[in-house]
């Protein structure tokens, strides 16, 4: 009972939560992701009812045989079924050049069938990832990885532009924990450009742009650890998305605080399995408020905004 007066206390949707840990509540992320998805069919349902032909469709392009790449766009065409999307993979060879990319982004972007364009990501070191993300039509960028998309972001938050996938995760996430941000002390963990950087901006973005109006610190792989151990023990929220197992553990959070697990390794046991992991270790759930697990929680809300911003792409193109 005093726990769930707790939660209370805290504002904390009791349907987002489950299994007690010690401290610290674990977030469901697939419930979350399911929630998105719904929103996704039954808006698409709905311009459907006004508009027949509406029929949101992303293409991926895929250049050469990643494993792990392999799994995601299986994953993105298994969920925009789901959703009631049209999702295809374009796959190319590994040596494919970049001219042959560029023309093809081209001609995805001039065909009005196509509402989003993925570059999956990492490409070979031979192609340029700046200039082929670049190539696609902000308008059709469902990533959120294009300088235009990124610029606006500088500007605002809202509903109404296209927000990198894993950062627009994020702020659901945040948003569904009915966690009471402003004055709050945040720190994000990582600076790439498609989700550390996006992150801090919205973390730190004015409320009336669709931030949360928190104190933000951007932190990385390279921040020595002790002024990173000062900067998590003041934070009420941490975002961690650096690529590093085990960067953060129990000794660098203060009480109660948030975890958000954005980190996604793959390592081997010593018993010689393959697993993933996240950046933070398991100790944290002694001390935490809420933590969301990897697997099982930024990483299905991402692909979820993922249809999202099809769907927004879709909606903004038959403006």
């Amino acid at each position: 009972m005093q726990f769930l007066k707790s939660l209370h206390s805290k504002n904390i949707s009791l349907k987002y939560l489950f299994i007690r840990r010690e401290l610290a509540t674990i977030f469901n992320g697939h419930q979350l992701a399911n929630k998105i998805k719904r929103e996704v069919k039954e808006e698409i349902l709905l311009n459907q009812s006004f508009k027949s032909s509406f029929s949101p469709q992303f293409v991926a392009i895929a250049v050469g045989h990643n494993p792990a790449s392999k799994i995601y766009l299986e994953k993105k065409q298994e969920v925009a079924e789901e959703c009631g999307l049209k999702g295809q993979v374009i796959h190319l060879s590994e040596d494919t050049f970049e001219s042959k990319i560029l023309g093809l982004i081209h001609d995805l972007n001039e065909d009005p069938s196509i509402h989003g364009i993925i570059v999956q990501l990492p490409l070979p070191l031979h192609l340029s990832e700046i200039q082929i993300c670049n190539a696609v039509h902000p308008s059709k960028d469902v990533d959120g990885f294009t300088q235009t998309n990124l610029g606006k972001l500088m500007q605002k938050t809202t509903e109404s532009t296209i927000l990198p996938c894993t950062a627009l995760a994020v702020k659901r996430i945040v948003e569904e924990l009915k966690m009471i941000t402003l004055g709050k002390n945040a720190v994000v963990i990582g600076r790439s450009h498609n989700v550390g950087l996006p992150i801090s901006i919205i973390l730190g973005a004015d409320m009336t742009k669709g931030g949360f109006d928190m104190t933000t610190v951007s932190c990385h792989r390279a921040t020595p650890t002790h002024q990173l151990t000062r900067a998590c023990l003041g934070a009420d929220l941490i975002v961690s998305a650096a690529g590093v197992p085990g960067l953060v553990n129990k000794y660098l959070i203060k009480p109660g605080s948030i975890l958000i697990d954005v980190g996604l390794n793959r390592i081997r046991t010593a018993a010689g399995k393959n697993i993933v992991v996240g950046d933070m270790t398991k100790d944290v759930n002694e001390v935490a408020g809420v933590v969301t697990p990897v697997p099982g929680g930024v990483g299905p809300c991402t692909v979820a905004c993922l249809m999202y911003n099809t769907l927004l792409a879709a909606k903004l193109q038959n403006l």
